[in-house]
């Protein structure tokens, strides 16, 4: 009982022991010095042998004891400081006395009564301090032979900082109370900041379920007539049906069934990419080297027309990436610069350049251009200009792009002049 009720009187927040700390380290030197000052200006001055030397060291080995940051120290540093003032004030006391009530050691009394009072942090402790110093005091200048003008000055100031004490200490406590209320309220809100926060998080996660089913119906309800196109392509471009109909493979109707099949498997590859990129479900394992030269050339294959040449300058490098995630980005630049093209005759170059450790894929068109301050508009979600009324375009092939390149260590971005077509840049690690 006994030592849980010192352990809570002697109790300091930390800020308080760092300042409590500096202030005795502080202390102990001043204290060394003013006593010499004292008798070099009053060589007759009167003090116990050692004492000054004793406090100075015991001053300075108390305010570097949390360094040790032991807990036992930590958490009854303010009762050791309280002995300690408590002490080295009523030794203060006893030496005004020997000299009699003189001015230099008179004032060095009051500065560290009143300094105490200021470094202690607990009412009980300031109470104890303030009444034995009065106390102490009042017996040392009634039993001494000093005059009696004397004696009501040195009485009447030591009851000044008696009362002052106690105004310090009020204003103190109602402080403190009024940070402890504002703790509490603080808790209390951070408290139902969390209640929120967990119950928002349990709201998303049911939302995000939800999703994910949806998702998977949607996914499920496209894919079956996908495999329906793709299996009956497949069958009309099957040997036995093109020998009996006699339909040669160079033909125009065997070129337009292959480049249906084509696009019923890009189209299941890019429903599976953006269903596993929007949940989330990519592995690291699905990462894999992608001949980025083959994907491409087989979105050419479906995207190239009459009015639209696309042009690869440089054979494309092979790199670590996921192929889904891969197709989705070139498929959405090359479609973009095909859409948004107001040239009757639309051109687009592909090219590669590789630096230290990255590839730079460029995607170039003779398009409109886009003006600068769009450049980063465009990469937004459901973000799109207006360049042409009867593009079926919903904002999403950009900013699906600048997503599937930044989730993979690399950047995006763009060049362009106003009526002179826009590049388009993106960078893929090296393997």
């Amino acid at each position: 009982m006994n030592r849980s009720f010192f352990k809570e009187i002697g109790k300091l927040e930390s800020f308080e022991i760092k300042n409590s700390s500096i202030v005795l380290c502080l202390i102990a030197p001043g204290l060394y010095l003013y006593s010499v000052l004292i008798f070099i200006f009053n060589p007759s001055a009167i003090e116990i042998t050692y004492a000054r030397e004793i406090f100075t060291v015991l001053f300075l080995l108390v305010g570097l004891l949390p360094l040790t940051k032991n807990r036992q120290i930590l958490n009854y540093y303010g009762i050791i400081v309280f002995f300690l003032l408590f002490s080295f004030q009523h030794y203060l006391t006893y030496t005004v006395a020997l000299n009699n009530f003189s001015v230099d050691y008179l004032l060095g009394t009051y500065i560290v009564m009143f300094g105490g009072i200021l470094m202690l942090n607990n009412r009980w402790l300031i109470i104890l301090f303030s009444t034995f110093q009065l106390l102490h005091m009042t017996y040392r200048v009634t039993t001494n032979n000093v005059d009696i003008v004397t004696e009501g000055a040195i009485l009447i100031s030591i009851t000044t900082i008696f009362i002052f004490s106690f105004i310090i200490l009020n204003g103190a406590m109602h402080h403190r109370k009024g940070l402890e209320e504002m703790n509490s309220q603080l808790e209390s809100k951070i408290k139902q900041r969390t209640i929120d926060l967990e119950n928002r998080a349990k709201e998303l996660y049911e939302r995000n379920k939800d999703l994910e089913e949806f998702a998977y119906v949607v996914s499920h309800d496209l894919k079956r007539p996908l495999r329906n196109i793709h299996t009956l392509a497949e069958w009309v471009t099957s040997k036995e049906l093109l020998e009996e109909n006699s339909v040669q493979e160079d033909s125009e109707m065997y070129e337009n069934l292959f480049i249906i099949k084509e696009q019923v498997v890009q189209m299941d590859m890019l429903i599976n990419g953006i269903l596993n990129y929007s949940l989330q479900m990519e592995k690291e394992k699905e990462i894999k080297k992608v001949n980025v030269d083959s994907l491409v050339k087989r979105i050419i294959m479906v995207n190239t027309a009459e009015n639209c040449t696309i042009e690869v300058i440089n054979k494309l490098p092979e790199v670590y990436f996921n192929e889904s995630q891969l197709l989705q980005v070139f498929q959405n630049l090359i479609q973009n610069a095909i859409k948004h093209n107001d040239k009757e005759k639309v051109h687009i170059q592909i090219d590669v350049d590789e630096k230290f450790k990255d590839y730079v894929f460029s995607i170039s068109d003779n398009g409109p251009g886009i003006a600068e301050k769009y450049h980063q508009k465009i990469f937004q979600l459901f973000q799109k200009l207006e360049l042409q009324a009867h593009v079926d375009s919903i904002g999403i092939g950009l900013a699906l792009v600048k997503k599937i390149i930044e989730r993979n260590g690399g950047k995006v971005w763009l060049e362009s002049k106003k009526g002179e077509g826009t590049t388009f840049y993106f960078m893929v690690s090296k393997p």
